[in-house]
């Protein structure tokens, strides 16, 4: 799944719901994509918002390489690496206001935003792993987006969408003491009703652009 989200909201904002201690200085960014830089709460230091690049490299991968932005909720605890990873706790939680899917119309693609309705900054289940490059030994913190199937204003545009965390979820999925056949309860689709969803310029690919134009709706609305 290709999947790209914002964290543009003002820092007392992003600080009003999640009241911790910023690692980095922190800058508004209108598409965060693979590598790029997003902010996350780790189950390890869950007082701290700490940056990390998008796009999973796992500890034991010899270059510092991946396209592993999502992972599907069904591999969670079915594969090998990520199994690792929950029960070694490194759970982490995804700071987003927003995040784009795009759709096909013939040979064109378009993104579509989504949104909340009841909250302005919320937190998206994350999955993430330290690789240390062998020959600086420099430390590389990556994470990925958990998926699970979206429901009906999602999958118009595409199949799945992040599981997005609840203000009670998101202490449970930091918890060390959660039992990991229990975090599958925390995978729940959040109510379409509690979402908005609207067309947005195809610029949003660039990534050289950073501007409040790319999460402003669009005219030229396509049907879905």
């Amino acid at each position: 799944m290709s999947l790209s989200f914002s964290l543009t909201e003002a820092l007392p904002v992003i600080q009003e719901c999640y009241p911790y201690e910023l690692e980095e200085a922190y800058t508004p960014t209108y598409n965060i994509g693979i590598y790029m830089p997003g902010l996350v709460i780790t189950a390890d230091e869950p007082h701290l918002i700490k940056k990390m690049h998008y796009a999973m490299v796992p500890f034991f991968f010899k270059e510092r390489k991946s396209s592993m932005c999502t992972v599907r909720h069904t591999q969670i605890l079915s594969k090998q690496l990520f199994k690792k990873l929950m029960v070694t706790h490194k759970r982490c939680l995804v700071l987003a206001d927003g995040f784009y899917i795009w759709k096909r119309f013939g040979a064109e693609k378009y993104p579509y935003r989504f949104t909340l309705k009841d909250r302005k900054v919320f937190s998206m289940a994350g999955i993430w792993s330290a690789w240390i490059d062998p020959i600086s030994k420099e430390r590389y913190e990556s994470f990925c987006i958990v998926t699970i199937p979206g429901h009906e204003l999602i999958t118009s545009i595409g199949k799945s969408m992040p599981v997005i965390l609840t203000p009670e979820t998101e202490k449970l999925w930091l918890s060390k003491t959660i039992e990991e056949t229990e975090l599958p309860k925390l995978w729940n689709t959040y109510p379409s009703e509690l979402m908005t969803r609207f067309q947005v310029t195809k610029d949003i690919a660039d990534r050289s652009l950073n501007d409040p134009d790319l999460i402003k709706p669009v005219n030229n609305y396509l049907p879905i």
